[in-house]
């Protein structure tokens, strides 16, 4: 018995040390990056604050690393409250010879899953969120909501009024395809381009801007109806399949990822809509596969019949 415990004491006390030089290690080459920063992009930071500002940002630790540190320095003291001995927890040389290890070694779980793993997480600072952040706010936030009798719903309405229709959706419908590439005019057997909604102007940065929506006719009658619907792609989307096309632009992280990136378009984009009072009833999303399983390709058509549809029935069963 006391064999076991002797083992399971001395594995302790390894196990600290290793952790401490662990992350003494870390310590000393985040410092030294924090030089390597201080000196060589100094354009990078405002005079004023750039030593703070490098510093803040060099010595910023996740929870889990901050909450492992305190659960073995708790470990550390209370090997030390009973042994007595400060030195049995404290690296020596013969751990502390082994740093360069780490240095050399620390990067090795980096892999194409660490990508993946950074693009979801909400930092507002990967691709994806930043074309959801540019749509909305230079777009979106901007084009459809009411500010003097022109918002989306009033153009729908007077449009309506005016040719003696009705919209099975009095919101901008947004495609979000997974292949990212939305033609100028859509392609669809079930759909027929109308008049679209009358233009509206809006000053941004000192230009006149006009924003359209076009509207498509369902050629296919639902409830007795043949619907409207304002309906666009989202050109961010479109612009990220050209980069990726571009010798230019792209990378093969962009590719490589590409699936990703459309996911956390969506997502972040869903987000901002909903959050927002302005917009949160103006949008109506479609994110789809381009491609059924058989690898056919999906008509968009089909989508709003099938909103249509479920739409129907959760009336009937209301009214029920």
């Amino acid at each position: 018995m006391f064999l076991f415990e002797k083992m399971i004491g001395d594995y302790i006390d390894t196990a600290v040390r290793i952790v401490a030089t662990v992350y003494l290690a870390d310590f000393l080459q985040r410092l030294f990056l924090c030089g390597v920063e201080y000196w060589r992009y100094v354009n990078y930071y405002l005079p004023e604050d750039r030593m703070r500002t490098i510093l803040r940002r060099g010595f910023t630790y996740s929870n889990k690393s901050v909450y492992l540190l305190m659960a073995f320095v708790l470990v550390g003291f209370s090997r030390t409250s009973m042994t007595g001995d400060l030195r049995s927890v404290v690296p020596t040389a013969a751990f502390l010879v082994y740093m360069p290890l780490y240095w050399m070694f620390n990067d090795l779980g980096h892999s194409t899953l660490t990508y993946s793993k950074w693009i979801r997480e909400p930092h507002g600072l990967d691709y994806a969120e930043g074309m959801a952040s540019n749509y909305f706010h230079g777009y979106l936030k901007l084009a459809l909501p009411d500010l003097k009798d022109d918002g989306l719903k009033h153009r729908i309405a007077v449009y309506e009024d005016k040719n003696n229709v009705t919209f099975g959706i009095d919101r901008l419908v947004i495609l979000i395809p997974d292949e990212m590439w939305v033609k100028g005019v859509l392609e669809s057997e079930l759909l027929e381009k109308a008049k679209p909604l009358e233009t509206r102007f809006i000053n941004r940065a000192g230009v006149e801007r006009p924003f359209k929506h076009d509207v498509y006719r369902l050629n296919r009658q639902v409830n007795g109806k043949n619907y409207y619907f304002a309906i666009e792609g989202a050109t961010p989307m479109l612009s990220f399949y050209d980069a990726m096309q571009s010798n230019l632009s792209a990378t093969w992280q962009m590719r490589e990822l590409k699936r990703e990136i459309w996911l956390k378009f969506a997502k972040h984009l869903k987000e901002l809509i909903a959050k927002c009072p302005e917009t949160r009833n103006e949008v109506h999303l479609i994110v789809y596969s381009s491609h059924d399983k058989h690898g056919n390709p999906v008509d968009v058509g089909d989508k709003l019949i099938d909103y249509m549809r479920n739409k129907t029935e959760t009336i009937n069963k209301r009214e029920s």
